[in-house]
């Protein structure tokens, strides 16, 4: 009989960990049979999801916490779980309540706790604490993750920090500078959720600089900003920028563009950027801790605080034909290290190290 281990995440969104989650399941190995038990809606990665079974806690906020920790036992108990691997600080918090002495926790920390929780909310800090247990296995996607975590949380040797992991088929042949070069202009993309972190106002402002200039901005994804962001764009007569909306399968779209550019104020990995160097296309960056770790300075990185500093990189990748082929290369040769294979091989030892 396959050892059942028990995945849980906050809901089946595209999102980072989602993608990370569902692509995991269909190459760990076989020895395991998977379930699978996310706290809410949306549910828009279900169709993608290769599991023995499928839960939805119904989580509607702090108050039912208890319930769906009381519910995820009743589900351990039937599944007869022997691991459970959580997603994300609400479902690692409700495994933590559920979970029972004998079983072994192994909790991804995906990104910054002290923007996403901590700082926003005193009371998540406090739980954190509480229900932290130096037996569990803490798996941090980055040093600058591991870093973060540990200025609140004096954590044990249970530590290990497993890069995440871009699709396959963001590995497309290699970016040839000479082919992007057209009468249609400089063609940049960004891609991610619509909301405050990903900054993409500050990006705005840098294009608002640019309309002089023959360079293109789209932005690709959907989120809570979207109207603000339309508005801003529609004010300040910003034709050379649009808004795509989300789009399911982008390494289809990464080869039409000449440049990636990501605005981020906190990241724990930075996904899309990888997905990007993975393509080929050379990036620019907000100089934040995660973007330097991931791309190892493989990019042009611009001050947040200065949209000046990034209208001007823009320009240099754009002006600099020698400058993007040595990015899209040396970026596209970092980005062999945060393959699928990679990510499969640290996870599978980490189950059979506590399964066996």
């Amino acid at each position: 009989m396959k050892v059942t281990i028990l995945h849980i995440i906050e809901s089946l969104v595209i999102g980072g960990a989602e993608v990370l989650l569902t692509e995991s399941l269909k190459g760990v190995s076989d020895d395991y049979r998977h379930v699978v038990v996310y706290m809410r809606p949306p549910e828009t990665l279900l169709p993608e999801v290769k599991a023995a079974k499928l839960y939805c806690l119904n989580y509607t906020g702090k108050y039912s916490l208890l319930s769906c920790a009381c519910k995820l036992r009743e589900i351990i108990k039937a599944e007869q779980v022997k691991l459970i691997h959580a997603h994300h600080y609400w479902p690692i918090i409700v495994a933590r309540l559920a979970k029972p002495a004998n079983i072994q926790l192994i909790t991804t920390i995906h990104g910054l706790l002290s923007k996403d929780a901590f700082q926003p909310n005193r009371l998540s800090l406090y739980l954190e604490k509480l229900t932290y247990s130096k037996k569990h296995h803490m798996v941090f996607v980055s040093e600058t993750v591991a870093q973060d975590y540990r200025k609140y949380i004096k954590t044990g040797s249970n530590c290990s920090v497993v890069y995440n992991f871009v699709k396959d088929e963001f590995y497309l042949p290699e970016y040839c500078s000479s082919a992007k070069e057209n009468s249609e202009g400089f063609r940049f993309v960004t891609v991610g959720t619509l909301k405050s972190a990903k900054n993409h106002t500050f990006l705005l402002e840098a294009f608002k600089l640019l309309k002089g200039e023959n360079i293109y901005l789209d932005i690709i994804g959907d989120g809570p900003l979207m109207d603000e962001l339309q508005k801003n764009i529609d004010e300040n007569s910003l034709e050379k920028v649009k808004l795509k909306g989300e789009h399911q399968k982008v390494n289809e779209l990464l080869h039409q563009y000449d440049g990636f550019i990501l605005a981020s104020a906190h990241e724990g990995f930075g996904i899309a950027m990888v997905e990007a160097m993975a393509v080929g296309l050379p990036c620019v960056l907000s100089d934040i801790d995660a973007h330097r770790e991931v791309t190892a300075n493989h990019a042009l990185f611009f001050d947040l605080d200065l949209p000046e500093d990034c209208a001007k990189k823009i320009l240099e990748l754009k002006n600099n034909a020698e400058l993007r082929n040595k990015l899209a290369l040396s970026g596209k040769a970092r980005a062999q290290k945060f393959k699928r294979g990679i990510y499969l091989q640290q996870i599978d030892a980490l189950y059979k190290h506590y399964l066996t």
